[in-house]
C-alpha cells in the first residue's frame, strides 16, 4: 500500500475529513485531494503536517505490521 492510500485510509478510519486535514496543514481541500489520490509527491514536512493533523507519529506510516494490516484491509475491500 503506498503511503497516500495509508494516509487516506487512517483518515477515513479517524473520520477525519479532506478539509479539516487540509485546513490543518494550511492548504486548500483540492491540495489534499491530489495527495489523496497520489497526484502529488509529499515531501517530509507535508508528511510530518499530515501525520499530525492524523494524531499520529509520521513513524506509523512506515511500520511493515500496519502496511501488512492493510493490505489485507485493501484486499477484503
Amino acid at each position: 500500500m503506498e503511503i497516500h492510500e495509508k494516509i487516506e485510509f487512517i483518515r477515513q478510519q479517524k473520520q477525519i475529513t479532506k478539509t479539516q486535514i487540509a485546513k490543518k496543514c494550511s492548504k486548500t481541500p483540492a491540495w489534499y485531494t491530489n495527495i489523496s489520490k497520489g497526484k502529488t509527491k509529499i515531501d517530509v514536512d507535508t508528511l510530518e503536517k499530515i501525520a499530525e493533523a492524523l494524531e499520529i507519529d509520521v513513524k506509523m506510516l512506515f511500520d511493515k505490521e500496519l502496511n501488512d494490516a492493510l493490505n489485507k484491509c485493501k484486499e477484503l475491500l
